[in-house]
């Protein structure tokens, strides 16, 4: 059995988002494994998802801070800790670079800081502003760390990633790390990318396709490389 794990926006979900389906869900007919692994929560997931029947296992959510089976049941979390919260919120609100900070919990977005936060997500209007506030927030609480999307401030636990993430599952499941090959675009995947049998499409940032195993010109050309091994 050979294991998919595939970032979902600009890599699974692009203009080919059917073909990709249709593919994945043949290449599982033949007894292999599909996973998603993205930085959005479940709910978020779900608006694109929901109603294309795709053959997926698990769905690796914020970044690997939680994980849900295909029934949508929760079997693994990291949160961030619950004594800081409220600091990095407050912290955030009060920087004039940012506006539309929520606690993630790993389905709604939302502004209680009394919430349980997988996560805490900040959209930035100047770049290098929020690199150096997301910089004084991972000095000043050690216990988080986080990167930058586009527009966007992303903070998590110190030990969640998408190979972190990954990693959990191995556990939880006995899949055999050495049949697992993961895609993605963004330095978000690079950890996975790093890990695994990683590959990255090719409109992806250039600092992650230096760890690749390979560049790929779509999803179907990491299928056919992962069928290929299959077969020899």
């Amino acid at each position: 059995m050979k294991i998919i794990i595939s970032d979902f926006d600009c890599t699974f979900f692009t203009n080919e988002y059917l073909e990709n389906i249709r593919l994945i869900n043949k290449f599982v007919s033949k007894g292999n494994m599909f996973i998603i692994a993205t930085g959005r929560n479940l709910t978020h997931l779900k608006k694109d998802i929901s109603g294309y029947n795709i053959d997926y296992s698990y769905l690796i959510c914020n970044d690997g801070g939680v994980i849900f089976d295909k029934t949508d049941t929760c079997i693994y979390r990291q949160n961030i800790d619950d004594d800081i919260v409220k600091s990095i919120f407050d912290f955030l609100n009060k920087d004039t670079n940012n506006h539309n900070i929520y606690i993630d919990d790993s389905l709604n977005y939302v502004t209680d800081t009394s919430s349980m936060a997988n996560a805490i997500i900040s959209q930035y209007n100047d770049y290098d502003k929020a690199l150096e506030t997301l910089n004084t927030i991972t000095s000043n609480y050690p216990s988080v760390h986080g990167y930058l999307s586009e527009n966007w401030i992303n903070i998590t636990n110190k030990v969640v990633n998408k190979a972190n993430g990954i990693k959990e599952l191995v556990k939880l499941t006995k899949i055999n790390s050495d049949d697992i090959y993961t895609i993605g675009d963004n330095i978000n995947d690079l950890d996975m990318i790093k890990e695994y049998h990683g590959y990255v499409v090719s409109d992806g940032i250039e600092k992650i396709k230096e760890y690749a195993e390979g560049v790929v010109e779509s999803f179907k050309d990491l299928i056919d490389i992962v069928d290929e091994s299959s077969n020899n």
